[in-house]
């Protein structure tokens, strides 16, 4: 796997965080295919959205820069074929809870796009086992 392509991954998630970080839709809009989904777990209640779902609700929330929220989100691993990859990706005080995230991407064109996310919430008795294995923290600058 070439450096660059790995770089490129980075970027592309942490813009994803920058975009929960900053509230910032078109940034986050950026960086999703438009044909991306969801899903997730929070306790019993089950996701399956159009990416749209998560664009409207970070829209409705005041966002971590502005209520001053610690939020930040950890790379645990990524691993990448040719022109697919995945990314397991820990997010920390994100509008008072905690998640993991599984992106899946993909290499469309130049540009690495999400195309899924998957989620679950952590409880926070279990948030520092979840950071230990923890390998990249991501800007959020």
């Amino acid at each position: 796997m070439k450096v660059k392509e790995l770089d490129s991954i980075i970027e592309t998630v942490d813009k994803y965080g920058t975009g929960i970080t900053t509230g910032d839709i078109e940034l986050m809009r950026s960086v999703f295919h438009p044909k991306a989904m969801m899903y997730g777990r929070s306790g019993d209640d089950v996701t399956i959205v159009e990416i749209e779902g998560l664009f409207g609700y970070v829209a409705s929330q005041t966002p971590p820069v502005v209520s001053g929220e610690q939020h930040r989100c950890i790379i645990k691993s990524i691993d990448v074929f040719g022109n697919c990859a995945s990314a397991e990706v820990l997010q920390e005080n994100c509008y008072g809870v905690n998640y993991i995230n599984y992106f899946q991407l993909l290499k469309v064109g130049e540009q690495w796009m999400i195309v899924s996310k998957v989620y679950d919430v952590i409880a926070e008795d279990k948030i520092e086992d979840a950071s230990k294995s923890a390998t990249k923290e991501l800007k959020l600058s």
